[in-house]
């Protein structure tokens, strides 16, 4: 049988998820076509059909076709914010979670939210509302979505600020798409029906030209046609149909510093969308040391590729084709994908392979795909520029004072020795540098050096001119020697800083996990895990832990002592509630000053970590690397801990339980005796001896009192053996009306036996089972109606066969149970409040039991106007075995 695709599995499992709401979105090439208008119109349907619909945000850009069709739907009125003087009108999320309408208008999927919102976009609005299961429509045109801002800027020449990311589509149940020909919409432009006259002509000649709205149509048309194709293998897969199911491709780009990462980004995205395939985004931090603006272009690739759904690696390395193929080949990739990018010069002059020259060479099965780069994405500054930063600036002037320093240690020395001995010099200083300074740094030093080194020292003296062939060697030799040690010892320092952070990670790894390892104690790992976190951001953190009622304990904190106001101890319950993080460097309330990690185990929030970052700028890739493996080691330890508890619980009933049973055991066993030997003498004395009526009916009374206690001593004595697991089914063919009249004869007792009436088939009806337990069984429940029920009530006993099954229903005509506690009557010591006194509520408990090892059920039910039944049903036994039996 063919395994099921876990992530087919995942998204059918999500699809059916009743919880979360469900998003449709009215698709469009452009503005104009009508997304709004169909959108209202759909939901005046769904509202004729008894759905409660709100309007959260509506913008109708004064169409009055379209505002009519507000009319007769309720609106949430919008958030005042006010903004640098300019009040702005936001939707208002908070009261839509308050009404919680079944579906709500949000219009303008991909808009800004203005500063101070919740969340930065309106479509994080959006995804808020599905997860509190509110049902949810809205608009999107074409231009909006990420993996096509490039393709949008190369058709329209416009740059598109507001954009949503892919994963977007692939949120939404339904996708319809509104479409209209560039004719039409080019005739309702004139017409004034999307923008006023003042705009429509420079509208339609600048981005609403026929050819622009063509390509955008062309565009939206396949963005749909892709989601009903995955929408159809998905519903293909779930009939278990054959057809092409999600494709098993797994697709690698590698992205760097450059400014043509986000177009490589985008460009995966979309052809992962095509393909249907899982993709990987991999920085590899080589030895070279980058600046600032490398750093966060990094960090803005990396956000961009997260955003829209990659999956992120960040490796160590200087090779980098080595370490891409290693990262392909260890996550299954089948393509990699690279930016097109010219190799320089003196590399083809040379003979060097560039990166896809290696790549194809190294990549066996792997497919390598060389795409063009967009070249309308920013660039960093020139060389110049970079070359002098603040940070090389200081390196350039440790290395003229170096050079000072060498060149008048040389003026010294140059009459004591030769002035290849002075070279020697230049060269130890130019290695130093490199050690040191930097690569860079070292370069400058090692032409100032041979520049020096000719004009001072080899003769002629105060003169670039040189007279012998063999200084000439010489000093091109000192100056290659020069730069290739240069290179090799600032390369190497390099290499130790990175060795010595790998170092300081690994060992914080590895402290972290021992500490978690080794404790027993929660609060003392998470103590240990909080000092390894502000090691590494260089800030205070707490963990809040949370009860199993999903509320955040704040007095019991673990960590540093943050001050909270009540709106972060409100983020925290929205942390908590939502299962998502927030703060700082999060798409919910960037601007607060701290940042809020929730810690999930089986798919609750079971703490929320806090941190304070003490200095203000962003965590680097490996800072933010690390944090996710403390934070999924901390995860590792709530998980722990909680099966600590549920294995301490666990032992602790066990250890209950056992010594219960030793101890009725015992005592049963101590009673058994006494009792037989009371109740044989008290039968004695009725029948050997010729008593007054008085004396009689106390003799009666005692005998019944005797039975009474017997038949508690017989039941805690079944348990015990079941609960041991010392009592086995000793199966038989056996006759129901004897076991029926058996336990009628133990259960009813004196009068009681009238107040019992049978009512069962005719001739023999045979059942494989244990003859002693099922006697046992049903004296139980007759003893529990005849008991419980009216006093002069009538106990119905009637056998029947329903569905090849055994039926015996036991039916008294008393006031029932109450529903609420109708499940718990065959737990073990439970007696309900108005139990009648007497029994120590083991009767029911031992009959399931009992007819549960003879492969039989047993259910519960009030009946109506009045009265309870249960119900047993036992398993027929087959005509041959029964005539074998005869």
């Amino acid at each position: 049988m063919e395994r099921p695709d876990p992530d087919a599995v995942l998204a059918r499992v999500k699809a059916d998820d009743n919880r979360r709401g469900r998003l449709k979105i009215f698709f469009g090439m452009c503005p104009g076509v009508g997304k709004t208008y169909a959108m209202l119109q759909e939901a005046r349907q769904r509202q004729s059909e008894g759905f409660r619909v709100w309007i959260g945000v509506v913008c109708t850009h004064g169409r009055l076709e379209t505002e009519a069709l507000l009319k007769g739907l309720e609106i949430i009125p919008p958030r005042i914010v006010e903004y640098r003087g300019t009040v702005l009108q936001e939707m208002d999320i908070d009261a839509i979670l308050q009404i919680r309408p079944q579906l709500v208008l949000v219009d303008e999927l991909a808009h800004t939210n203005a500063a101070g919102s919740r969340h930065p976009k309106r479509y994080q609005d959006v995804l808020e509302l599905l997860s509190a299961g509110i049902d949810v429509y809205t608009t999107l045109n074409v231009q909006h979505i990420e993996s096509h801002r490039e393709d949008i800027l190369a058709v329209t020449r416009v740059a598109v600020a507001e954009t949503v990311p892919d994963t977007i589509l692939d949120e939404a149940t339904e996708i319809t798409l509104v479409d209209l020909s560039p004719q039409a919409l080019r005739a309702r432009l004139a017409e004034g029906k999307v923008y006023v006259p003042s705009q429509a002509k420079a509208a339609a000649d600048n981005f609403f030209k026929t050819e622009n709205l063509t390509a955008l149509r062309e565009m939206s048309l396949r963005l749909t046609a892709a989601h009903v194709n995955r929408n159809l293998r998905s519903l293909m897969s779930a009939k278990g149909m054959e057809g092409p199911f999600k494709s098993s491709e797994r697709i690698l780009v590698a992205v760097g510093a450059t400014p043509f990462s986000e177009s490589l980004i985008r460009m995966t995205r979309r052809w992962a969308g095509m393909l249907d395939a899982s993709w990987i985004v991999l920085h590899v931090e080589g030895s070279t040391p980058l600046l600032e603006i490398h750093k966060e272009s990094i960090l803005k690739n990396l956000a961009l590729a997260r955003q829209l759904g990659a999956e992120i690696v960040h490796q160590v390395g200087d090779d980098l084709a080595d370490v891409i193929m290693e990262i392909a080949n260890k996550e299954h990739v089948t393509q990699i994908i690279l930016g097109k990018s010219p190799q320089k010069p003196w590399q083809r002059w040379l003979g060097i392979p560039s990166l896809a020259d290696k790549l194809v060479g190294l990549s066996g099965q792997i497919d390598v795909h060389m795409v063009r780069i967009s070249t309308g994405e920013k660039s960093f500054p020139k060389k110049s520029k970079q070359l002098f930063s603040q940070y090389r600036f200081r390196q350039y002037l440790l290395s003229l004072g170096m050079f000072a320093i060498a060149t008048l240690i040389s003026l010294l020395l140059q009459n004591f020795t030769g002035y290849q001995t002075l070279g020697v010099l230049y060269l130890l200083t130019v290695v130093l540098s490199g050690a040191f300074l930097g690569r860079t740094a070292a370069f400058m030093l090692a032409t100032l050096s041979a520049l020096a080194w000719d004009f001072l020292f080899i003769p002629p003296k105060y003169t670039f001119t040189i007279l012998h062939s063999n200084d000439i060697a010489l000093l091109v030799m000192f100056f290659v020697s020069a730069l290739m040690m240069g290179h090799i010892t600032s390369k190497l320092r390099r290499q130790k800083e990175l060795e010595h952070k790998q170092r300081l990670r690994s060992e914080a790894l590895y402290e972290l996990t021992r500490s978690l390892a080794v404790s027993t104690d929660l609060s003392q790992a998470m103590r240990v895990a909080t000092l390894q976190i502000n090691l590494l951001c260089h800030s205070l953190s707490a963990v809040i832990l949370v009860d199993e009622m999903g509320q955040p304990d704040l007095k019991q904190r673990m960590g540093d002592p943050i001050e909270l106001t009540d709106n972060q101890e409100g983020l925290i319950q929205w942390v908590v509630n939502n299962k998502k993080a927030a703060g700082r460097f999060s798409d919910t309330l960037p601007q607060q000053p701290l940042m809020y990690l929730p810690l999930m185990t089986s798919g609750q929030v079971r703490a929320v970590l806090l941190i304070k970052l003490l200095k203000d700028r962003p965590l680097d890739l490996a800072q933010r690397t690390l944090l996710e493996s403390f934070t999924a080691l901390m995860t590792v330890m709530l998980e722990k801990d909680a099966l600590l508890k549920i294995s301490r619980e666990a032992k602790m009933k066990e250890d209950t339980q056992n010594l219960q049973s030793a101890l009725l055991d015992n005592l049963s066993h101590e009673l058994k005796t006494p009792l037989t030997i009371i109740a044989g003498y008290l039968d004695a004395l009725v029948l050997y001896h010729e008593w007054p009526r008085e004396a009689l009916d106390l003799l009666s009374e005692s005998r019944l009192a005797c039975l009474r206690l017997t038949s508690c001593v017989d039941a805690v004595l079944d348990l015990t053996k079941l609960d041991t697991g010392n009592l086995k089914a000793n199966y038989s063919l056996c006759e129901v009306k004897d076991i029926l009249h058996e336990a009628i004869k133990q259960a009813a007792i004196g009068t009681d036996k009238q107040r019992v009436r049978m009512d069962s088939l005719q001739g023999p009806l045979y059942v494989k089972a244990d003859f002693y337990m099922l006697t046992q069984a049903l004296k139980n429940i007759i003893h529990n109606s005849l008991v419980h029920g009216p006093e002069e009530g009538i106990v119905n006993v009637q056998v029947r066969l329903m569905d090849e099954r055994m039926m015996i229903k036991v039916s008294d005509e008393g006031e029932g149970i109450p529903q609420e506690t109708l499940d718990k009557i065959f737990d073990k010591f439970y007696r309900g409040a108005k139990t009648k006194r007497g029994g120590l509520g083991l009767g029911l408990s031992i009959a399931k039991r009992f007819i549960e090892l003879n492969e039989g059920s047993i259910e519960a039910q009030n009946l109506s106007p009045q009265g309870f039944m249960m119900s047993v049903s036992l398993p027929i036994t087959e005509k041959e075995a029964i005539e074998e039996h005869v």
